[in-house]
Order: C-alpha cells, then sequence, then structure tokens
C-alpha cells in the first residue's frame, strides 16, 4: 500500500460503514477467467463479467479503470494510504467494504474484495486469515461505499401523530 502523506483532513471512515452489502457471485466457473478486475467489479456492481471485460479490452485491469467503472456507477471511492489509515478519525471496522490489488507472484497482481472478515475473489469466498495480507502484500487498497448499501429509510421508527398534531 502506498505511503502517502500526513498533510490534508484527516477522513471519518464511519460516513462510509455500510448496513449490508450484496456481493453477486456469478455460478459459472469460466466466468472466473474473465480476469479479477472485471470479476471483482462484476461482484460489486451484477454486471457480467464479460461486459466488463469487453470493455477493458485487455488482460491488465489497472486502478483507473476499476475507479472509472465504479464512479460511473454512483460507488464513492476513498484512496486509502498507511497515513491517511493511520491518523483517520475512525477505524476501519468489518462493516466497511474494501476492494483490494494484491501482489500474488512476481509483477503479478489481483483484485479482491473484503467485507465482514470475508475475502470475494473470483466467485469464490473465503474467511481472510490473519497472514494473507502479508503473504499477498497490498498495493493499493479502497474503502468503497454506494447508496444502496445504506440503512433504508423505511427502516427507521416511524413517528405517530397525535390527534391534536404532534409527533409522538
Amino acid at each position: 500500500m502506498e505511503k502517502g502523506t500526513y498533510t490534508g483532513r484527516r477522513v471519518d471512515f464511519s460516513k462510509y460503514s455500510v448496513a449490508f452489502f450484496n456481493p453477486y457471485l456469478f455460478a459459472a466457473a469460466n466466468r472466473a477467467t474473465c480476469g479479477c478486475g472485471a470479476v471483482a467489479l462484476s461482484t460489486l456492481t451484477g454486471i457480467l463479467p464479460e461486459r466488463i471485460a469487453a470493455r477493458n479490452g485487455k488482460a491488465h485491469y489497472g486502478d483507473q479503470f476499476m475507479r472509472r467503472i465504479l464512479r460511473e456507477l454512483g460507488f464513492t471511492i476513498v484512496p486509502l494510504s498507511l497515513c491517511r489509515v493511520s491518523i483517520a478519525k475512525t477505524r476501519l471496522k468489518n462493516n466497511h467494504v474494501l476492494l483490494l490489488s494484491q501482489l500474488f507472484r512476481r509483477n503479478e497482481a489481483t483484485w479482491g474484495i473484503v467485507f465482514n472478515s470475508m475475502y470475494y475473489h473470483n466467485f469464490q469466498v473465503y474467511s481472510l486469515e490473519v497472514l494473507s495480507l502479508l503473504n499477498k502484500p497490498v498495493l493499493t487498497a479502497y474503502v468503497l461505499w454506494h447508496p444502496k448499501w445504506r440503512v433504508s429509510p423505511f427502516a427507521a421508527k416511524k413517528t405517530r401523530k397525535t390527534p391534536s398534531g404532534t409527533a409522538r
């Protein structure tokens, strides 16, 4: 992960916590061959990985492409750096959705998603292991947030009006 700097505003990560996360996990095993970037975006958005792969047009899924697609679809993206995380107003927790690029082979990285101690990669779900972030070092990381992941306004307790017109 990038080192970053200590200048700038401190991030309040609590603004990006989610009430729920609904990953889209496609069943066909051959879909995972579209590339880890296409599969990660598909897991987040529900768009077929073949469509994302066709839009990218190459095997490598760079950070710029990933961010552009997510922003087009209404996602808020907060880049993480060592400094930004260490001085944040609030800490990252299990209710944050993280998009990670990790180095897993010599000169080869992969995209995965972390939520609630689970790791989503190529339409497979794994329990996040303690050493996985050391054995596959994080190159870039982002906190993601989408309006569809927030608490529904209909879930809030409704106020009842009394005959006099005041709320209870």
